[in-house]
């Protein structure tokens, strides 16, 4: 299933990194059906994921992670299911793309409203909101929902910087296929944290420096990946 550049998570790593139950996460991903005394009851995915099943398991994309972090956020902002899924629409059709929520054209201000901004011909912008057929609006204040993200030149999410941009972890596809990175070094955060856990009991207090000899870093980036597995933890 490794594709390069595409970065490969299965529902329980994409549920950790959203702070997210991973049936949840399979639900948003995948979809879902209930059954009700009125008979089954389908619920389509909220996104497209472009990885097939392979003997029964399901995996997502580097995109497919961010269009879930986008769909997390809206409904922490109070957005509906309804909504979401209207917006998603409304934006795949806007922007001729099959991972809508992953572009940096989509917004959400603080009355839960979802918009997307186009640019106009003479080079200014303008907001539509994402329902219907798009009407043009513009709130009184809109602002990106996520500024932990960077976007290729197709604006399209190609890094995400989970801890914020000066926290040192990033999570980009064409590295160890999406894996959380200890950025100035390259190296996997759960190396360096699993290495710590690994030598605490032999090395006490002296653990974070004995790693950062071993792999041949600064203590502050041992540091850096510990404080991202605690940030994991603390979901």
């Amino acid at each position: 299933m490794g594709l390069p550049g595409t970065g490969i998570y299965t529902p329980a790593e994409a549920a950790t990194l959203l702070h997210e139950r991973s049936e949840t996460v399979r639900r948003w991903a995948f979809g879902y059906r209930r059954t009700r005394a009125a008979g089954p009851a389908v619920h389509p995915p909220l996104i497209r994921t472009d990885l097939p099943e392979i003997e029964g398991e399901r995996a997502l994309t580097f995109v497919e992670l961010v269009e879930l972090l986008y769909i997390r956020a809206f409904h922490t902002a109070g957005a509906s299911w309804r909504e979401i899924r209207e917006a998603a629409t409304v934006s795949a059709r806007l922007f001729t793309s099959e991972h809508p929520f992953a572009l940096r054209q989509v917004y959400v201000d603080p009355g839960r409203v979802l918009y997307a901004a186009v640019q106009n011909a003479d080079g200014s912008k303008s907001f539509i909101r994402l329902r219907g057929h798009g009407q043009h609006e513009l709130p009184a204040l809109v602002k990106p929902y996520l500024d932990q993200l960077d976007f290729d030149l197709n604006d399209v999410a190609s890094r995400w910087w989970p801890l914020g941009r000066h926290g040192g972890i990033v999570i980009d596809p064409a590295f160890s296929f999406g894996a959380p990175l200890v950025e100035e070094v390259g190296i996997r955060a759960r190396t360096l944290a699993d290495a710590c856990h690994a030598e605490h009991a032999a090395h006490g207090e002296k653990t974070v420096e004995h790693v950062a000899w071993l792999y041949e870093v600064s203590p502050r980036h041992v540091e850096t990946a510990l404080a991202f597995q605690r940030w994991l933890k603390a979901a």
